[in-house]
């Protein structure tokens, strides 16, 4: 495929030597200004797929492009990785609010300014429902809006964070609508269509990449019939095993586990381990995490947010100590490791009594009654796996929409099967 003068310049700005042929494809699509859907691994070069396009069309077209973020740490990121390349990107987030000092008089009264001369600003979905922020971007909407992480749409948009699901709705306002692209690892295709009308795309080109990391190797243990000190002396060894060579990440399903796995392992490893759940106070959680991405910690224990989009590309395991609560979940985490695309181990410790703890936790919130039956089925899928024959890969291929003609080779199922 072709790369145009303007695609390079903006290659060179981002300090990208090469765009592969899957991340090319998106780009043209948003650059005929094609609503854009893109399925792509983890650590597969996502945003840069919608920072050269936004980039493009703010030397083209003078818009500016607006970037969804689920989390602060993601915004962040990727604000100051811009930034540091010379690039003008902003956030509005509780460190970075709104200048409520400057405003404008209209016909409808006092209206907010808000700086929109730069190519990027960063936000959460839940600014995106702020009156003094639609009001400020109102005679400059932005040009391309787009939705990392878009699983969120339906993971999120239906429990903790509606609105997600009023992005579309805001769009339909507007009286120039923008192009919109959408950026996920994780939509079984029985779900795309339904994000995408979330999300008011018309029409959309749909990217699919395989999903497939052959460089993660998948390796499960069944604790059923241990204690819980067996249970942790198993993630003592495999982090012993496994965890030298790198960063490690241990998920947790509740804060009760992140706290007792982080206070055993600090003993075990001292001086090496951070823990991040969300219960903790918002600066010190931070600071774990920063420390961590910096590589002044080598330890992570984190309940399942944590991670979504952290770029630390040589993490070289990452342990389930509990079940995840779906197979998306399971990906999202996994997908942390190994995003320098070198060999590495994502180690599940699951038991039978993991499924009473993730009912617990989805009949702690107040679901109606369809949604919680699609969570369960969702945490079913994934102890089919976990307690499934087959290639682990291939099943977890094949929930998200994927079919694999070959095993893997290399997970727990795959030595068993050829061992006979």
């Amino acid at each position: 495929m072709k790369i145009n003068y303007d695609v390079r310049e903006a290659m060179e700005a981002l300090q990208l030597k090469t765009l592969r042929k899957h991340q090319i494809q998106p780009i043209n699509s948003i650059l005929d200004r094609r609503d854009t859907l893109v399925i792509a691994p983890t650590g597969s070069g996502k945003s840069a797929i919608f920072q050269v396009s936004a980039l493009v069309m703010h030397r083209k077209c003078h818009t500016w492009t607006m970037v969804i973020e689920p989390t602060l740490s993601l915004m962040e990121d990727q604000v100051q990785a811009l930034n540091a390349k010379g690039i003008r990107a902003n956030q509005i987030s509780g460190n970075h609010p709104m200048d409520y000092n400057a405003t404008k008089m209209t016909m409808d009264g006092p209206v907010y300014l808000q700086d929109l001369s730069a190519p990027f600003l960063y936000i959460t979905p839940e600014r995106l429902q702020s009156k003094p922020f639609q009001k400020a971007i109102k005679d400059n909407p932005p040009g391309l809006v787009v939705v990392d992480e878009a699983h969120c749409v339906l993971d999120w948009g239906h429990t903790f964070r509606p609105s997600y699901l009023e992005i579309g709705k805001w769009l339909s306002t507007l009286k120039k609508r923008p192009v919109v692209a959408a950026f996920t690892a994780t939509a079984p295709e029985t779900c795309r269509s339904e994000i995408c009308a979330f999300l008011g795309m018309d029409e959309p080109e749909v990217c699919v990449n395989s999903l497939e990391r052959s460089n993660l190797i998948l390796i499960r243990e069944d604790c059923s019939a241990m204690t819980i000190q067996r249970r942790l002396s198993r993630l003592k060894y495999h982090l012993k095993k496994y965890g030298k060579k790198g960063p490690t990440v241990i998920y947790c399903a509740t804060r009760k586990y992140v706290d007792l796995v982080s206070n055993y392992l600090s003993n075990q490893f001292p001086g090496e381990v951070v823990k991040c759940h969300a219960y903790m106070d918002p600066d010190k959680r931070q600071r774990n995490e920063l420390k961590f991405i910096h590589g002044k910690k080598r330890i992570m224990v984190a309940s399942t947010a944590f991670g979504m989009g952290v770029d630390v590309p040589d993490i070289r395991l990452v342990v389930h100590f509990n079940l995840p609560l779906s197979v998306t979940d399971y990906y999202q985490q996994i997908g942390r490791a190994g995003r320098d695309g070198k060999k590495s181990r994502c180690v599940l410790l699951y038991a039978g009594e993991d499924r009473d703890l993730n009912e617990t936790i989805l009949y702690k919130e107040d679901y109606d009654e369809s949604l919680q039956k699609l969570l369960l089925d969702r945490l079913d899928e994934m102890i089919g796996i976990v307690t499934g024959k087959a290639c682990i890969m291939q099943q977890v291929l094949a929930a998200l929409g994927e079919k694999k003609p070959n095993t893997c080779r290399h997970c727990t199922n795959c030595q068993r099967n050829r061992r006979g």
